[in-house]
């Protein structure tokens, strides 16, 4: 018996190539908008773990939803984070083109833009609602890993 191998659903196939990109991806629609939302890699993760609060376990839960959203989502409404944002009048140009040439400096400038805007709305509901996406899209890839031979 176990010297035969069994057939995979193509699911599992398609699972398994997406791991190798190192994230999944998924679209999901929040408050009549569509996020594409990806599982964190682990440099991600850490940014968002320096934005957590361990005052309390309640503040150590509820301060990581936004920050790891603010990494997670890739577009809203088909529009790539990073087209979401333009560069404050008053930003120096020095400043500009340090962004404009530093893929990594932009990156986090991107980052941090997200999560001032789900700080100036407060709108806990919708962070929460989403979040709960972006954990059920990390269930997914849990269950995937568990089951894809490594």
């Amino acid at each position: 018996m176990v010297d035969f191998k069994a057939k995979k659903h193509s699911v599992l196939e398609t699972l398994k190539k997406e791991l190798s990109r190192g994230f999944l991806e998924r679209e999901y629609t929040v408050s009549g908008h569509k996020f594409k939302l990806h599982t964190l890699n682990e440099e991600e993760e850490s940014w968002a773990d320096g934005f957590t609060r361990s005052t309390t376990v309640m503040a150590s839960i509820t301060s990581r939803k936004a920050p790891r959203l603010a990494v997670a989502i890739s577009a809203i409404d088909d529009i790539p984070v990073d087209k979401l944002f333009d560069y404050p009048d008053d930003m120096p140009k020095e400043v500009q083109v340090e962004l404009n040439t530093n893929n990594i400096a932009r990156k986090y400038w991107i980052r941090d833009q997200v999560l001032y805007f789900f700080a100036e709305d407060s709108n806990r509901a919708f962070i929460v609602d989403l979040f709960d996406k972006l954990a059920e899209l990390e269930k997914e890839r849990d269950e995937a890993l568990k089951v894809l031979p490594s």
